[in-house]
């Protein structure tokens, strides 16, 4: 993994957005990363071989992908009712300190948003990402623990790969 696009996820879930996740990548492992607005009916394809900057074009319906892995941030319902719970038990908790933290949670509005993405789960849309599979190393995380997992994983990779063996 030299360079990473990252998609995800819509709305964010928490204080994990594309973004924070794209900063985290840069600052732990030394990625060259960036987020992408999923938009819909946007089909992606692959960058040329030419290095180019460090982002993603857009051309009519297709977003050219200058990197080699996608990171797609895709939050299962249960991640955002998780979040949303969590904040209010935080707000019972801690009275007006959870009150402000919980501005940052998932609202109910979007989980609700989440329960409709996964019922309208687009063939289309994955059929998309399956042709883009030979091209780039595709990663689906579906919740915020798993992102941070994943990440903390590449992290311990990094570190086994600059370590000279015995």
């Amino acid at each position: 993994m030299r360079r990473v696009a990252v998609i995800g996820p819509n709305p964010p879930c928490g204080t994990l957005n594309a973004d924070r996740f794209v900063e985290m990548l840069s600052h732990r492992i030394g990625l060259e990363a960036f987020s992408l607005r999923p938009l819909p009916g946007l089909a992606l394809a692959p960058g040329g071989d030419a290095p180019l900057p460090v982002t993603g074009r857009y051309d009519g319906s297709v977003m050219q992908v200058d990197a080699d892995t996608l990171i797609l941030l895709r939050f299962s319902a249960r991640a955002y009712l998780r979040d949303w719970v969590a904040g209010w038990l935080d707000v019972l908790l801690n009275g007006g300190k959870g009150m402000r933290r919980r501005a940052h949670r998932a609202r109910l509005v979007d989980v609700m948003r989440a329960c409709l993405a996964s019922l309208q789960r687009r063939t289309a849309e994955n059929a998309r990402l399956e042709n883009l599979r030979p091209q780039v190393l595709l990663v689906e995380l579906s919740s915020p623990e798993q992102a941070l997992f994943w990440l903390e994983m590449q992290e311990e990779r990094v570190r086994e790969e600059t370590i000279p063996p015995a």
